[in-house]
């Protein structure tokens, strides 16, 4: 009897016995292999590929990276459960019952009407969900990508006052760190160039985060404006029968820059 005929109607049951299926003895022995760990590296790059079907408003395609998602959630909670950890459904109530929690103006007596005030409940329901943190920086996953990481640490730091109290702060910082990036290159001195290279990009990030830029979409814009102005001098270059000189590649330069500014 194939197993796919007995599957549940209802699609979340039936994307359980999936998982249930395919992760026994006779099911697919990729799957029997995976381990919490060994799909790190999936996930995140699935995270990456809805990202990028949101930027692109693909909508078919943002479904199907929903889909790719959830199906990591349902494989960890298939693992879990196996070793005796949880259950899906355990992860589905604890979800429920953190955002009631979560929004005592929505589901309690507490009142919100902005989106400050909700930050300020965020805030002081969280602090009482990890009574064990001693510090306003505890939290912070340690493998967040560098930018982002930049921000929060910021934010938190902000709390404690330990900000600017303009954008003129960090746009001043960051003159100051170049300067001190252009004599440290005088000097010849690489580990002192790449501290100040550090302090320059985080200047940048803090001038970003004063004005409501995100930098990540920054620098998205530029990589992508960037990768365009290439891709035409590269097609340009395509024609030419001999290597072109630095001034004809400058000129096809500022065309790219026409092109895509």
């Amino acid at each position: 009897m194939n197993p796919y005929d007995s599957l549940p109607a209802d699609p979340l049951l039936r994307i359980l016995s999936i998982m249930t299926i395919l992760r026994s003895p006779q099911g697919c022995p990729w799957d029997r292999e995976q381990t919490h760990k060994s799909l790190k590296a999936k996930l995140i790059e699935e995270c990456y590929e809805l990202i990028e079907a949101i930027d692109s408003e693909d909508m078919a395609s943002m479904k199907e990276e929903l889909g790719d998602i959830l199906l990591h959630v349902f494989f960890h909670a298939q693992i879990a459960q196996e070793e005796g950890n949880f259950s899906f459904l355990e992860v589905l109530e604890d979800l429920c019952t953190k955002l009631i929690r979560r929004h005592p103006h929505v589901f309690g007596t507490e009142s919100a009407t902005t989106t400050d005030e909700v930050h300020k409940h965020w805030e002081k329901i969280k602090k009482a969900e990890k009574p064990h943190r001693e510090s306003l920086f505890d939290g912070i996953p340690s493998l967040l990508p560098p930018l982002l990481k930049a921000i929060k640490l910021q934010s938190r730091a902000s709390k404690m006052h330990l900000d600017w109290t303009s954008p003129e702060g960090p746009l001043l910082k960051m003159e100051e760190e170049l300067q001190e990036i252009k004599e440290a290159y005088k000097g010849k001195d690489l580990e002192k160039i790449k501290k100040e290279i550090g302090d320059l990009i985080f200047s940048a990030i803090n001038f970003a985060r004063w004005l409501g830029i995100d930098p990540e979409e920054a620098i998205k814009d530029s990589l992508l404006t960037f990768e365009k102005r290439c891709r035409f001098v590269e097609k340009e270059l395509k024609d030419k029968a001999n290597p072109v000189s630095p001034e004809e590649l400058d000129r096809l330069w500022e065309r790219a820059k026409e092109k895509y500014s």
